[in-house]
């Protein structure tokens, strides 16, 4: 088995007899409008996976792993000419990837449930399908010639990699996201030194979640991808050059698994597009001639920036009071027509003010609880979350250019919220498309309603919890307590203080926390499921 990076989370897997492409991002416009880019560049390698993709003589599949366009590229999949090969794709509850690629015109395409085996000559490929709430993805692994390669990509699965250990067996070469993907706290209005200190936090999160995986999986090697983007829009160039922030590289992680796994019999591999590694040797087979170095960065992002300039020249323009007028009243009718559809719009307790740069005296007010969006002047809670966007860029979600989750991941957004509380309900209502909200409140209904609890050791007391977390789902007896008194989830780390009755701060959700006395065996309804010992947090 051969293993090409592609750069940021794409790779060509190739076989004796198969080759399997996966999440090839490589349009020169980048991704969420332009915001992200590919950090190193690798626009270079389009031929050469075209290549992979049209050439006969063995059966090629494409693996799309889910709908962010960091990793579903549709203007690079439209430059392939011959579609004779297989798409791989999730099947999840929004059809939008299988609608793309039925129309697509290729040989095949395999909507796969969790846990679905494609078959190949010598092996298979198997996906790994997860979704919760807002959060659609997938894994994927591919065993052929003896070997065995898992792409975990984004994909938060780390509540079950005990299992797929268990049922999968070794893993050869592993890889997952360490950088973060999201816009909190990018696009907060923190003080310095609070952004800095939840940067921190969340970084050492994923380092310690990429950490977890490979003591639960033991594989031969791990390869850094999915790490960070880069942001070249002159607006949002500041963020490459933070000193503190969610997107470490991956020299910062190793430096953290060196610590956090001193005896660790794992090779650390961080490879630039176009590397090719044997994944029987874990030796390299070629590399690609450019090298990206940490005395080099700064450098190098101004060159590419300069290169990209026009794609960002290209996207700003003045508009007439006429049209910013028009997108206003368009936006009111959409966050209406949102509010319309969010069934569980009564449990959130706070306004959400929207504001248009372009007009900052006519504020758009959604008020939960009235279920009504009006015109205000300013704002007048203490207690309230709020949005500032211009109509230049808010324009090309109401044209259905850009999703609502990709406008938000393009940062080009300013968000508050006080007090400064994650509300999941209305964070699906900021994220989620309209014909999806109904579906959300349902997951969030279906989550709400597992009851089972479990037994947790913690500080030399006994707990009962609720098993599954309230927030999306994960299975916290795959988790592990901290300091004594928290019990952490494996998914998205949150904690949960098992003497406030196992209340998280992020957002007051609770795990009905209970002292438990010592019994001399589990019962049925309460298993007791011992959890993974908690490792010391570290300072990078």
């Amino acid at each position: 088995m051969r293993i090409t990076f592609l750069g940021h989370a794409g790779f060509a897997v190739e076989t004796a007899s198969s080759v399997v492409v996966m999440d090839p991002w490589l349009s020169e416009r980048g991704a969420f409008d332009s915001a992200w880019m590919q950090l190193p560049r690798n626009h270079h390698l389009a031929p050469r996976v075209r290549a992979l993709l049209e050439t006969p003589g063995r059966d090629r599949f494409l693996y799309v792993s889910h709908e962010h366009k960091d990793h579903f590229d549709p203007e690079f999949l439209a430059t392939l000419q011959r579609r004779d090969f297989t798409v791989v794709i999730p099947r999840f509850l929004r059809s939008e990837l299988q609608d793309v690629f039925a129309k697509y015109g290729c040989k095949r395409v395999i909507a796969c449930e969790d846990g679905r085996e494609v078959p190949i000559k010598g092996g298979y490929i198997k996906l790994f399908v997860s979704e919760q709430g807002t959060n659609r993805d997938s894994a994927v692994m591919v065993r052929g010639d003896g070997q065995c390669f898992l792409n975990l990509n984004d994909c938060k699965l780390h509540d079950r990699l005990a299992r797929i250990a268990e049922e999968e067996g070794p893993v050869d070469v592993f890889t997952a996201q360490f950088s973060g993907a999201i816009w909190h706290p990018t696009c907060y209005e923190y003080p310095q030194e609070t952004y800095a200190a939840i940067s921190l936090k969340k970084r050492e999160s994923k380092f310690e979640a990429v950490s977890r995986a490979l003591e639960t999986l033991r594989p031969r090697a791990y390869l850094a991808s999915a790490g960070p983007a880069c942001f070249l829009d002159p607006t949002l160039f500041h963020l490459n050059l933070e000193k503190v922030n969610i997107f470490p590289n991956a020299t910062q992680l190793f430096r953290f698994l060196d610590q956090r796994l001193p005896s660790a019999n794992l090779k650390k591999l961080e490879s630039m597009p176009g590397d090719v590694l044997d994944a029987g040797t874990l030796d390299y087979v070629s590399l690609d001639g450019e090298r990206l170095t940490e005395e080099r960065f700064e450098a190098y992002l101004r060159a590419y920036a300069a290169d990209m300039a026009h794609l960002f020249r290209e996207r700003r323009r003045n508009m007439l009071r006429a049209e910013v007028d028009e997108i206003h009243e368009r936006l009111r009718v959409e966050l209406q027509r949102k509010l319309d559809h969010l069934d569980l719009h009564a449990r959130v307790g706070m306004p959400l003010y929207v504001e248009l740069t372009e007009l900052p005296r006519r504020l758009l007010r959604v008020d939960f609880q009235a279920r009504r969006v009006d015109e205000v002047p300013s704002i007048h809670e203490s207690t309230r979350y709020a949005m500032k966007v211009s109509a230049v860029d808010l324009v090309r979600v109401l044209d259905r250019k850009l999703t609502w989750e990709d406008f938000l991941l393009s940062f080009r957004l300013r968000l508050s919220r006080s007090p400064d509380v994650y509300e999941p309900i209305l964070h699906g209502f900021l994220g989620v498309e309209i014909e999806d909200l109904r579906a959300f409140c349902e997951g969030v209904r279906s989550t709400e309603s597992q009851r089972e609890r479990t037994v947790v050791d913690a500080g030399g007391r006994r707990f009962t919890v609720q098993r599954f977390c309230p927030h999306q789902g994960a299975d916290l007896s795959e988790g592990w307590v901290e300091e004594g008194r928290y019990l952490v989830c494996p998914r998205h780390r949150w904690r949960f203080d098992l003497e406030d009755g196992g209340r998280c701060p992020t957002n007051g959700s609770t795990l009905c926390a209970e002292h438990a006395p010592q019994p001399s065996a589990p019962s049925e309804s309460e298993p007791e499921v011992p959890l993974q010992p908690a490792q010391e947090p570290l300072s990078l």
